[in-house]
C-alpha cells in the first residue's frame, strides 16, 4: 500500500463490508451517513477519494453537486449501491461520476480498483502543490481543469478477438460512438497500441477466452503498464468464465475494469466512456503539471527543476505530512561517471551526458513526481503519496534502466557510454530540510 489515503463513504455504515476491506488494504475509511452536504464532508475528512452510495434519491445529486465545485471536483468520486434501476450506469455517469461499482458487498472489487483513484485524487493534489510552489516564482499554472460538455469517444483496439467475433460478444460496440479495431494476436497488439501514422488508439478491450490465451494476454497488459509512454492506456479486460482464477489476478497484471461473459452492454459502453474520461482528465492534469517546469522554474539544464525550485516543493510535501498525515518519498541518484567523462574528455561532453541523464530521469518518473538537480551531479526525484515499497521498485526500476542503457555523446566520444548510478531512498519527514533529506538518502547510497 502506498499512501494510507482517506477515502470518506457516504450513505454506508462502519458495518459495511467495503470498509472492512479497505481498512484491510491499509486505507483508513471515514463514513458519513445517506443525504450529508457532501462539501461540507469533503472539507471535513479531506479524502483522497469520495465513494457515494446512489441507493438513496439524493445519491446523484450528492455527485452532481461535488462536481459543480470548483475545490470538491478534485475529489475523484466513484458511485456505489446502484442497483440494476435501467439507466442508472449512464445517470452516474453523466453526473461526473468517475467510477461505478455495481455489486461490490464484500469490497474485494473496489480495492482492486481504489489505486486508480487515489492516483487520480494525488495529481489533482500534486497540481495544486505544483501549481503554488511556481507561483512563488513567478510562474502563474491554473488548477481548475473544466470537465468537457460532451464525450467524444475515442479509437480502441480489441485485443484477442478475431474479426466480427467481437460483435457477437457485446452487440454495443458497432453501435457505439467508440471506433475499434481487431487484432487477434496479443503480441501483435502489443506493437501495434504503440501507435504509428496510420493508427493510434486510445484504450484497449482485451478479450480472453481460455487460460493460454489469458497468459498472451497478461503479456500484452504487463507490457503496456510498463512502459512510460502507455502506462496509463485504459484496459477493460473481457474473459470467459474460468479463464481467470479471480477477478484481483487479473487486475494484478494491469487491467482497469474486468467483466466476464455475457457481458451487459450498458455496463461496458458506461466504463468504457469513464476509463476514456479518466485517462483524458490525467492527460489534461499533467498538461498543467508540466507547465510549471519554465525558465524560471527549472535547473540550467532546462529540462528538470533547479534546486530552489525543488527546496521550495520539499516545504509543501512536507507540510502536507504534518496537516494531512500524507507519506511521501525522494530518491536521490548519485553519478560519478558524469566526472570521469569530463576527465576523459572534457566539460562539454559532461555536460551533454548530464543533460541526457536529467531528461531520461524525468520521463522514467511519472508526471505528479518532481525531478530536480540538487548537485554537480546529483538529482532528486520527489515523489508524492508514495511509501517506501512503491518508491523502492521505482527506484531499482530506473537503475536498472540506466545501468542497461548507452548514452550517444558528440563525435569526440568514438564510444557510447555506459554510466554507473548510485542511488538511495529515504521517506519525507515533517518541517523537512532538503540538507537533512539529502543526508538520509545518501546514508543509503548504493
Amino acid at each position: 500500500m502506498g499512501n494510507p489515503a482517506t477515502i470518506l463513504i457516504i450513505g454506508a455504515g462502519s458495518d459495511d463490508g467495503r470498509v472492512a476491506a479497505l481498512d484491510a488494504a491499509g486505507y483508513r475509511c471515514a463514513s458519513e451517513p445517506a443525504g450529508t452536504d457532501i462539501l461540507a464532508a469533503i472539507e471535513k475528512h479531506r479524502p483522497g477519494v469520495a465513494l457515494v452510495s446512489i441507493s438513496g434519491p439524493a445519491g446523484l445529486d450528492l455527485i452532481r453537486a461535488a462536481k459543480a465545485n470548483s475545490e470538491a471536483q478534485r475529489v475523484p468520486l466513484a458511485a456505489i449501491d446502484i442497483g440494476d434501476a435501467p439507466g442508472t450506469l449512464a445517470d452516474c455517469r453523466k453526473a461526473g461520476a468517475d467510477d461505478v461499482f455495481e455489486d461490490d458487498t464484500d469490497g474485494r472489487e473496489l480495492v482492486a480498483r481504489m489505486q486508480a483513484l487515489t492516483r487520480l485524487g494525488g495529481m489533482e493534489a500534486e497540481l495544486v502543490r505544483r501549481s503554488a510552489t511556481a507561483g512563488e516564482f513567478g510562474v502563474q499554472v491554473g488548477t481548475n481543469i473544466a470537465c468537457p460538455p460532451e464525450e467524444t469517444g475515442g479509437h480502441l483496439l480489441v485485443v484477442g478477438s478475431e474479426e466480427g467475433e467481437i460483435e457477437a460478444l457485446c452487440p454495443l460496440l458497432p453501435k457505439s460512438d467508440i471506433g475499434f479495431s481487431t487484432e487477434p494476436d496479443p503480441y501483435r497488439a502489443r506493437s501495434r497500441i504503440e501507435g504509428s501514422e496510420d493508427e493510434s488508439f486510445d484504450g484497449a478491450l482485451v478479450y480472453v477466452r481460455n487460460e493460454e490465451m489469458r497468459e498472451k494476454c497478461d503479456y500484452f497488459c504487463r507490457s503496456v503498464r510498463n512502459d512510460r509512454r502507455l502506462y496509463d492506456l485504459p484496459l477493460f479486460l473481457v474473459t470467459e468464465h474460468g479463464a481467470f482464477p479471480d477477478h484481483g489476478s487479473a487486475y494484478d497484471e494491469g487491467a482497469n475494469v474486468v467483466a466476464e461473459t455475457p457481458v451487459d452492454c450498458d455496463f461496458l459502453d458506461a466504463h468504457l466512456h469513464l476509463l476514456l474520461r479518466g485517462r483524458d482528465r490525467r492527460r489534461a492534469l499533467g498538461r498543467r503539471i508540466a507547465a510549471t517546469l519554465a525558465p524560471k522554474t527549472a535547473d540550467e539544464l532546462g529540462n528538470i527543476y533547479s534546486v530552489e525550485f525543488i527546496r521550495a516543493h520539499l516545504d509543501k510535501l512536507s507540510g502536507d505530512k504534518s496537516s494531512h498525515d500524507s507519506i511521501s518519498s525522494a530518491i536521490l541518484f548519485f553519478v560519478p561517471t558524469i566526472g570521469e567523462v569530463a576527465a576523459l574528455y572534457g566539460m562539454e561532453e559532461a555536460a551533454l551526458l548530464r543533460q541526457q541523464l536529467a531528461s531520461w530521469l524525468a520521463a522514467l518518473v511519472r508526471v505528479e513526481d518532481t525531478v530536480g538537480r540538487t548537485g554537480a551531479d546529483e538529482f532528486v526525484a520527489l515523489m508524492p503519496d508514495t511509501g517506501l515499497e512503491d518508491a523502492e521498485r521505482v527506484r531499482k526500476r530506473i537503475v536498472g534502466v540506466l545501468h542497461q542503457s548507452e548514452f550517444r555523446l558528440t563525435d569526440n566520444v568514438p564510444v557510447g557510454i555506459e554510466v554507473y548510478v548510485q542511488s538511495g531512498l529515504t521517506e519525507l519527514q515533517e518541517n523537512d530540510s532538503l540538507e537533512d533529506m539529502i543526508s538520509r538518502a545518501s546514508d543509503l547510497l548504493e
